[in-house]
């Protein structure tokens, strides 16, 4: 989950138990999960009373001073003095303003009422305004400019939406299937997994695989994009064209057969209907087929769920294609600790699990005199310890608890760590040089 930011930890610092929301915010489509604090599994709120409908339109509609939002904003849009703005989360993230009727609007508001409207669904289920917590998912990337934006695009959206001691926080689609496939009953995680997520904008999906070398297990999801897959068809379009899109399904899946999978789950209205016979007979030859439409809602219930569990811990690391696989560490004396009892510690610097975008940090040390710095590197995948050496005894030049050396560390890439050594002294009493000693790292 990325780190929130100041803000964010404000609203969070108070309050535990409640009720617990999920809410998925795709492109084109929106849904809602949730469950009492500390109650059973999470449901699925339902966008319409017949069927097992839990998917609703990411859309706005506004007639005569009145906004409306999911289906019933999709009858309103056909009114001809109606005006409409579709996939609303994804239009305020592109904008500020956007220009509608001859009016500007913030899309921040909009997606305010979008979201209002939203939650009348849930009301059913127990007060959303009181929520213990929520847990945004969304389609953006591991990204952390885009989920910045994201922040404050909802911390905006979501005021007097929700108590003020209810908890907000946002994570990926991937985190989401994470924390789902983590709480299954038949506990799937024992074997690795294809994804695939059909909706109006399109198809994508990810290979999700398991690597039990050493503990916790790595669960690594790699990004897929069936380009040859069209925009989402309407019913009676998937049922003209089923031979077109099957035979394009089933040549992309042709690429897996000498990769390992014994399950597989199909996301999105785009699997609706029967069209993929001939790729659903190649899915079932490897193992298991599910089909579901409220699988990232669920998920951030039960990402909650494990949040608000202190004790709860996980067998399993999730590892996206942006995050390094390393814990990075150092053995060494700290600025803070007294200088006659000045012992190693092991301090931790970077998770195996971060994003490669926000592995930037500095710590303070307090070397021997002619004393080395030491980094230890430990792989997420087999569980093996690199220790890299940067040659900084020469920057230690004085006594034990006389030195202060700043340590920064940056990953380039996942593959990449930099790690510079500059002599900081101690104040005005002892003024550093600013002599600086830098060492860079392939891990892999």
């Amino acid at each position: 989950m990325f780190e929130k930011p100041d803000f964010m930890d404000r609203i969070n610092r108070e309050n535990r138990g409640g009720l617990l929301l999920g809410i998925d915010l795709g492109v084109s489509y929106a849904q809602i999960s949730l469950c009492p604090g500390e109650g059973p599994a999470p449901v699925s709120v339902k966008s319409r009373p017949e069927g097992e409908v839990y998917s609703f339109p990411a859309l706005l509609a506004l007639y005569r001073n009145r906004y409306y939002a999911g289906y019933d904003a999709e009858t309103i849009a056909q009114l001809p003095e109606a005006v409409s703005f579709e996939n609303v989360f994804a239009l305020a993230m592109e904008q500020d303003m956007v220009m509608a009727g001859g009016r500007n609007y913030n899309t921040w508001e909009l997606l305010h009422h979008f979201l209002r409207l939203s939650l009348q669904l849930a009301q059913g289920y127990g007060r959303p305004d009181r929520a213990g917590a929520v847990m945004f998912t969304t389609y953006l990337p591991q990204d952390p400019a885009k989920q910045e934006r994201a922040y404050k695009i909802l911390a905006r959206a979501t005021g007097q939406l929700f108590s003020k001691k209810t908890r907000m926080y946002l994570q990926t689609r991937q985190e989401s299937l994470f924390h789902f496939f983590l709480n299954d009953q038949e506990k799937l995680w024992k074997s690795n997994v294809l994804i695939f997520d059909y909706q109006k904008e399109g198809m994508t999906g990810w290979y999700c695989t398991v690597e039990g070398n050493t503990a916790p297990w790595s669960v690594h999801f790699t990004p897929l994009v069936p380009e040859k897959m069209p925009r989402l068809p309407s019913l009676e379009e998937r049922a003209q064209r089923g031979q077109e899109l099957d035979g394009a399904f089933y040549g992309f899946l042709r690429q897996f057969q000498d990769k390992p999978y014994h399950l597989t789950w199909l996301l999105g209205d785009g699997f609706k209907g029967d069209w993929a016979v001939q790729s659903l007979d190649l899915l079932l030859d490897n193992g298991r087929v599910f089909q579901g439409n409220n699988v990232y809602s669920q998920g951030a219930c039960l990402t909650l769920m494990q949040m608000e569990d202190e004790e709860a811990g996980s067998d399993y690391l999730l590892l996206n294609d942006t995050d390094i696989r390393y814990h990075i560490g150092l053995n060494c004396r700290r600025q803070g600790l007294l200088t006659e009892n000045l012992a190693e510690e092991y301090i931790p610097v970077f998770q195996a699990g971060t994003h490669v975008g926000r592995c930037h940090d500095r710590i303070y040390v307090l070397p021997d005199q002619g004393e080395d710095l030491i980094v230890l590197a430990q792989s997420a995948r087999d569980g093996q310890m690199k220790r890299l050496r940067v040659p900084s005894g020469e920057l230690a030049d004085k006594p034990l608890g006389e030195n202060r050396l700043m340590v920064e560390f940056d990953f380039l890439n996942l593959s990449t760590l930099r790690i510079q050594v500059t002599d900081a002294g101690l104040g005005n009493l002892v003024p550093g040089s600013g002599r600086t000693v830098t060492e860079t790292f392939t891990l892999d």
